[in-house]
């Protein structure tokens, strides 16, 4: 019960304050609800113990590092593990440090227009996953989604200083990311990526297409070649049977029905709509091979972005109407995540229940 309160409180409580700051004329208040709005997921980020993804790898990295031990990793991820040994501090900083720049970026890339939605959404779908077990990844995907701005005013070299940040965390996501730069521009006609989203939804669950592309993959990346016959060869877990994916690739074959109008009111929302068409894909074959979550977080944020700019295009009482509707499934996704994120459920992304340092012994590699 503590847990399902602890993410309730982030998640209710961050929109509580992201809507102030939306809403608020006074600029003092405006600071103080942004604030809040940050602080709140922030700080259950920053005193996490133990739980989530490759939780202890990064503590036992951690010490390798500050060990002096070459480890070949990215060279921003070794350097601030090399900044916070430096200063003999605890290993959990690694976590405070990632936790903030994570949240900062997200926080930047959200428009101030359907801000407290575009919250909503961001801990419901992205922040168990992207904030407590992809860390890496999690930050070059929010460096990303923050560099986008540099696509829509076509100032690359900035866009691609911020993609080798983004590749000195996590290559190969801040690498794929690089490339879209193009996409930008690019107008796709949402007939034909509706009925590639459909056609590919069925090819890919009634073909072994995407075994296929799993070994290509293995043999174009060799260090991913151990997936082939790994547990992640294998289908995601899913809500609710079919019925949860379904409903998740239905949501953005409406939004892409909606492509004109929600283009002729915001420009920015077309590359956007663009990576909208990469995540669905990625999704599509993780519901085949898990490995695939992977490619799908990469782009997982254009589907929070893609439906801020979707209810904004409506009417106040249409908007209310998709507003209820959407919140509604992804609030439902999110408890079933946390329920499934149990380490006798889910041993390899477990977040529940959730555990903090504040009741546990301290644990440095100084002591």
């Amino acid at each position: 019960m503590e847990t399902y309160l602890v993410y309730n409180f982030i998640l209710l409580g961050a929109t509580f304050f992201a809507f102030g700051y939306q809403t608020s004329k006074s600029r003092v208040v405006q600071s103080f609800c942004y604030g809040l709005a940050f602080f709140i997921p922030f700080i259950f980020l920053a005193i996490r113990y133990d739980i989530g993804m490759d939780y202890q790898g990064y503590v036992r990295y951690f010490y390798r590092i500050a060990d002096g031990e070459f480890i070949l990793k990215e060279p921003a991820y070794i350097l601030v593990n090399k900044i916070i040994a430096e200063f003999r501090l605890d290993v959990q900083w690694f976590f405070v440090v990632f936790g903030f720049f994570f949240l900062y970026f997200i926080y930047k890339a959200i428009p101030k227009e359907g801000f407290a939605i575009g919250i909503f959404l961001f801990i419901s779908i992205m922040y168990l996953y992207e904030g407590f077990s992809a860390v890496r990844q999690g930050l070059a995907v929010a460096i990303m989604a923050y560099a986008m701005r540099y696509i829509y005013n076509r100032q690359f070299v900035r866009y691609l200083c911020w993609a080798f940040v983004a590749m000195s965390f996590h290559f190969i996501t801040g690498l794929l990311l690089l490339a879209i730069y193009p996409l930008g521009k690019v107008k796709i006609n949402k007939v034909f990526s509706i009925a590639m989203i459909i056609a590919l939804f069925f090819i890919v669950q009634y073909t072994g297409i995407s075994q296929i592309l799993l070994t290509k993959v293995g043999a174009l990346f060799p260090k991913y070649a151990w997936y082939i016959n790994s547990q992640f060869s294998g289908g995601a877990k899913t809500a609710y049977g079919l019925l949860g994916p379904l409903i998740k690739v239905s949501i953005v074959i409406f939004i892409l029905l909606f492509k004109d109008r929600i283009v002729r009111k915001n420009p920015k929302a077309n590359l956007v709509l663009n990576l909208l068409m990469l995540y669905i894909i990625g999704y599509i074959f993780n519901l085949k091979v898990s490995i695939f979550t992977r490619v799908e977080h990469i782009f997982i944020f254009s589907i929070v972005l893609s439906i801020v700019y979707f209810i904004n295009t409506f009417s106040k009482q249409m908007k209310l109407f998709l507003m209820v509707g959407l919140l509604s499934f992804y609030y439902m996704m999110f408890m079933r995540y946390i329920a499934n994120g149990t380490l006798e459920v889910d041993n390899d992304a477990y977040i529940n229940p959730y555990q903090t340092i504040l009741f546990k012994k301290g644990d440095s590699a100084y002591d």
